[in-house]
C-alpha cells in the first residue's frame, strides 16, 4: 500500500507541474493570434522588376495585350483587359489572377512556364497590398 500511495502522490504533484507550466492552460490553439504580417515595404525596384526580369515578363508584354510591367504606372495602367494591379487590392489585381493556375482568360502567366513560386507570388502581393507603391 505504501508504494501505491507514493505514486499517487507523485502522479498528483507531476500533474500540477504540467498543468501549472503550461502557459495557455489548454486553451484552443487556433484561436491563438495570427503570425504578424509583413511591416517593411517591398521595393517595387529591388524586389518585384527582379522577379518580373528572372520570370520573362519584361520581355513578354507590351504586345498585342497592350500590358508593361516594366513601370508602376504601367501596371496601373494596364492593358486591354484593365488596370494589372489594383493598389491595396491584390486579389482583384488581373497579375494575381493570370500568375493562378486558373486565370479567368487566355493562359497562366508567364506563358509556358516556369511559373511563379507560391512565395514570389506572396511577395507581390504583399506589394500591392501595401499601396503599389513606386519605391
Amino acid at each position: 500500500m505504501r508504494w501505491s500511495s507514493l505514486t499517487v502522490c507523485l502522479a498528483a504533484l507531476v500533474a500540477g507541474i504540467v498543468i501549472a507550466g503550461c502557459s495557455d492552460k489548454g486553451s484552443n490553439p487556433a484561436s491563438s493570434s495570427p503570425p504578424p504580417q509583413q511591416t517593411q515595404d517591398v521595393s517595387f525596384k529591388n524586389q518585384i522588376v527582379p522577379y518580373f526580369i528572372n520570370y520573362g515578363c519584361d520581355g513578354c508584354h507590351g504586345g498585342n495585350g497592350g500590358l508593361d510591367v516594366q513601370t508602376v504606372a504601367q501596371l496601373l495602367r494596364g492593358g486591354i483587359h484593365g488596370p494589372a494591379v489594383v493598389a491595396g487590392k491584390a486579389d482583384s489585381s488581373i497579375i494575381i489572377k493570370k500568375l493562378s493556375s486558373s486565370p479567368p482568360f487566355g493562359d497562366r502567366m508567364p506563358r509556358g512556364g516556369p511559373y511563379m513560386a507560391d512565395s514570389t507570388i506572396q511577395i507581390l502581393k504583399t506589394w500591392i497590398n501595401q499601396g503599389a507603391k513606386n519605391n
